[in-house]
């Protein structure tokens, strides 16, 4: 077969090095490129596991949900017969998009031509299809998506050859379930959305370590303890650390009870997942790429019932008028930052017995991505 030569050019990674204590973080122009970002749709988004929806966000038959993986936009339905699927959302007559938002529908119906499928995306029928010779109904089906039900949290995934994700990512589930005994009884309870103007893996990696949060997250370094009280642990596509509950009258929230530890993880290559000290309770933070430097980071709380008690309202509450904004300036200033002709990579501050400073998980992180695009650049 004849050799095809990229699309772009291979990417420059400088003196990024595959062990963290020997590395130098990404190129600066990895995060506004916009070759990068346009390799990094298919070396990365397209062949990955991406987080969507709760399970209990479509728990009857006709339910669906509407997603985006990177530019394409895909849908999680449940069928009548009660199994959850997922399809690629668009008409397989002339390419109109099918549904939107958040809903239920006992079939699917085109907007443009009216052409219909059942839930599970097999053809039903269309005005004219007599005409068309030859036409077999099966032809025109929906095209269906990896999707995979992970703690009650829905992933897909546009590879069809991926391995499962449980495979590469079964050790933190365990964690999660261990650090919350009653996840899988927690419901979609509400979610908040920002734009941040900030490419997603500067989103991400300011995630992946607490080196920042003594002196930006002070609220936070009340409420948790990571000095003598986190554990580390990687694996696979994942990491997380555990770490316990600090003062329970603290200017993060107050708590009145605490059923359950704090657990901050990740699943590459954009799902943040995180559980708080308190009542059970589960965040997921999902960082979709809106452009090159431009993110849309979503959080979805889950809790024991959909109507919040005090203390679940004081975390939501928490996280959307002091966490969250804080994080979001600092990744914002850090974009405006990688601009400058002053800097072009840095270096990562790593002791792994120091999870309260060290930034090797930024590094684990970063060579996903490294890997990924030097070789999709070869």
């Amino acid at each position: 077969m004849e050799h095809r030569a990229p699309t772009w050019a291979p990417f420059d990674a400088g003196r990024f090095a595959p062990v963290a204590e020997d590395s130098w973080t990404l190129p600066a122009d990895w995060y506004f490129d916009p070759a990068v970002y346009a390799a990094e749709r298919a070396a990365i988004f397209y062949q990955n596991w991406i987080y969507q929806c709760h399970v209990s966000q479509v728990a009857k038959p006709g339910d669906y949900y509407v997603g985006m993986v990177a530019d394409q936009s895909v849908f999680i339905m449940r069928d009548g017969d009660g199994a959850l699927r997922a399809f690629y959302n668009v008409c397989s007559h002339r390419a109109h998009p099918l549904l939107e938002g958040i809903g239920n529908s006992r079939l699917i119906v085109c907007p443009y031509h009216q052409w219909c499928y059942e839930t599970n995306g097999n053809f039903r029928g269309a005005r004219g299809r007599d005409s068309l010779e030859g036409w077999i109904p099966e032809n025109a089906a929906l095209k269906e998506v990896r999707l995979e039900n992970y703690g009650g949290l829905l992933f897909v995934n546009l590879d069809r050859d991926a391995n499962p994700l449980v495979d590469k990512a079964g050790k933190l589930l365990a964690d999660l379930q261990r650090t919350c005994p009653r996840m899988e009884e927690l419901v979609f309870a509400e979610r908040f959305e920002r734009i941040i103007a900030a490419n997603w893996k500067t989103v991400v990696d300011n995630n992946h370590e607490c080196y920042h949060c003594a002196a930006n997250h002070p609220a936070l370094m009340e409420l948790v303890g990571y000095v003598g009280r986190s554990v580390w642990s990687d694996d696979g596509i994942t990491f997380s650390h555990a770490i316990e509950a600090n003062e329970r009258d603290n200017r993060a929230y107050k708590l009145d009870r605490i059923e359950q530890q704090a657990l901050f993880g990740f699943v590459w290559p954009t799902t943040i997942p995180l559980m708080f000290p308190g009542t059970p309770n589960y965040v997921i933070s999902h960082v979709i790429p809106a452009g090159p430097e431009t993110t849309i980071e979503r959080w979805d709380f889950l809790f024991s019932k959909a109507e919040l008690d005090e203390q679940d309202r004081r975390l939501v509450d928490y996280m959307k008028t002091t966490l969250i904004p804080e994080d979001v300036g600092i990744c914002e200033r850090v974009q405006k930052g990688l601009h400058s002709r002053g800097y072009r990579q840095g270096r990562f501050v790593v002791d792994r017995s120091r999870p309260d400073f060290s930034e090797h998980h930024v590094h684990f992180f970063q060579k996903f991505v490294h890997d990924a695009l030097m070789g999709a650049a070869t």
